[in-house]
C-alpha cells in the first residue's frame, strides 16, 4: 500500500481486506499573466495548467477549486500466506467534473527470492513520482511541476515483474514491464484543440524497464519505455493515424539528509517517427523545520521539430511552496507558480505567461 491502513477485517479465515484513501481540497487563482486571444481555445486566460493528463486548467475569471482537487480510495485483498492480492484503486476528480475512474485493479503474487509478478491496470512508472502523484499528502507540491508530469498517458494494462535485492550497501529495485493503454476523450488534447474536441491517444506495444538504487540518503533511477502511439480525433476523422514509434528515457536523482533534500529529474522523449521529440528537466530544493517545509522548484520543458520552419512549444515554471503538517495524515500547503512561455512565434496555443496561487488540505485516511 501507498500510504496508511486504516480500515482492516478479516474474511475467510485469516484472508485480509484493507481499505484506505486520500483526498486534496484545493483553492486556486490566476493572479495575471498575457494571452494572445486569438488562440484562446474555449479557455479564459491567462492560464495555468496543472494536470495536462485530466486537463487540470486554472482560468482567469475566478477562484477555482476543480483543477487539483481529488478523492481516491483503495482496496486491497490478501491471501492468508501474504503472498497473493488484489487491489483496485478508484479516483474522482474535480477536473474531471466528480467522474469516478478506476486508476488501478491488479494482482500481485510474491515470488521467492525477491521476485513480484503483477498483472492489470496499473500506474506507467514514467516519472519518479508516478505510483503516488494523485496523493497530494506524499508530496511536497500542491501540484506537480506541468513541465515534466505532463502527457496525454498515465495508466497502462499489461503486466510487469519486479525484483528486489540488496546489493553490498545498496538496495536495488528492477521492474519491467508491458502493455498498452488508449485513453479515451483525453484531457491532455483538449487542452491544444479545445474544450469540445474529443481525441482519443492510444500507446500500444509498451515495453519498458525501471531500475533503481538507494543508499543511506542517496536514491537513483533510470527508465526507458518505447511503444507506438496513436490518435483518433472522434468529431473530425474515425480513424487513428498511423502507429509511429517512441522512447522515453528518464533519469533522477534524490539526496535526502532528514532536513534539507533535493531533487534532479531529467526527461527525453524520441519522436523522430512523428513530429520529433520533448525534453522535460526539473529541479527542487527543500528543508524541514518542524512542521514546516519550504520547498523551491525549477521545471523546464522543450519541443524538437522536424520542421524546422514550425514554431516549437516551450516553457518554464518557477514554484515556492510552503507545507505545514498538521499530523502524521493532513497537510496544508499554500504554492506560488510563474509560468513563462517560450514558444516559438506563431505556436497556437492558449499558453502563454501566467501567475497562480494555490491552497490545499491535504489528507489520507
Amino acid at each position: 500500500m501507498l500510504w496508511s491502513s486504516h480500515l482492516q477485517a478479516q474474511v475467510s479465515g485469516q484472508t485480509q481486506v484493507t481499505f484506505s484513501g486520500f483526498a486534496t481540497l484545493a483553492a486556486g487563482k490566476i493572479l495575471g499573466g498575457t494571452h494572445d486571444e486569438a488562440t484562446n481555445l474555449d479557455y479564459n486566460c491567462p492560464c495555468f495548467i496543472s494536470d495536462y493528463a485530466q486537463n487540470g486548467v486554472y482560468e482567469r475569471r475566478r477562484l477555482q477549486f476543480g483543477p487539483d482537487s481529488k478523492l481516491g480510495v483503495q482496496g486491497q485483498v490478501t491471501s492468508p500466506d501474504q503472498r497473493f492480492s488484489l487491489t483496485g484503486q478508484l479516483v474522482s476528480r474535480g477536473a474531471a467534473n466528480g467522474r469516478i475512474n478506476l486508476e488501478w485493479l491488479y494482482a500481485t503474487a510474491e515470488l521467492n527470492n525477491g521476485w513480484t509478478v503483477q498483472a492489470g491496470r496499473k500506474r506507467l512508472p514514467l516519472f519518479n513520482f508516478s505510483d503516488v502523484q494523485d496523493v497530494g499528502h506524499a508530496l511536497p507540491w500542491v501540484h506537480l511541476p506541468p513541465q515534466l508530469y505532463g502527457w496525454e498517458v498515465v495508466n497502462y494494462n499489461g503486466a510487469n515483474v519486479r525484483f528486489r535485492q540488496q546489493v553490498s550497501q545498496w538496495t536495488v529495485n528492477a521492474n519491467a514491464f508491458a502493455g498498452g493503454e488508449t485513453a479515451k476523450d483525453s484531457g491532455y488534447w483538449k487542452i491544444y484543440n479545445g474544450k469540445n474536441s474529443r481525441t482519443a491517444s492510444k500507446w500500444s506495444n509498451i515495453v519498458g524497464a525501471e531500475l533503481k538504487g538507494s543508499h543511506r540518503w542517496l536514491e537513483l533511477r533510470g527508465l526507458f519505455m518505447q511503444s507506438n502511439t496513436q490518435n483518433r480525433i472522434a468529431d473530425v476523422d474515425a480513424e487513428y493515424s498511423d502507429p509511429k514509434k517512441q522512447r522515453i528515457y528518464g533519469l533522477s536523482a534524490t539526496a535526502d539528509f532528514g532536513g534539507p533534500f533535493a531533487s534532479v529529474e531529467l526527461l527525453k522523449i524520441d519522436r523522430q517517427a512523428d513530429y520529433g521529440g520533448d525534453s522535460a528537466q526539473l529541479f527542487s530544493y527543500g528543508y524541514r523545520l518542524g512542521k514546516f517545509t519550504p520547498l523551491l522548484s525549477y521545471s523546464r520543458y522543450r519541443q524538437s521539430l522536424n520542421d524546422v520552419d514550425a514554431a516549437p512549444e516551450g516553457h518554464d515554471t518557477f514554484s515556492a511552496v510552503l507545507r505545514y503538517d498538521l499530523n502524521s495524515t493532513s497537510a496544508l500547503k499554500v504554492q506560488f507558480d510563474i509560468w513563462k512561455d517560450h514558444s516559438g512565434t506563431g505556436f497556437a496555443s492558449q499558453h502563454g505567461n501566467a501567475r497562480l496561487l494555490t491552497l490545499s488540505f491535504d489528507t489520507v485516511f
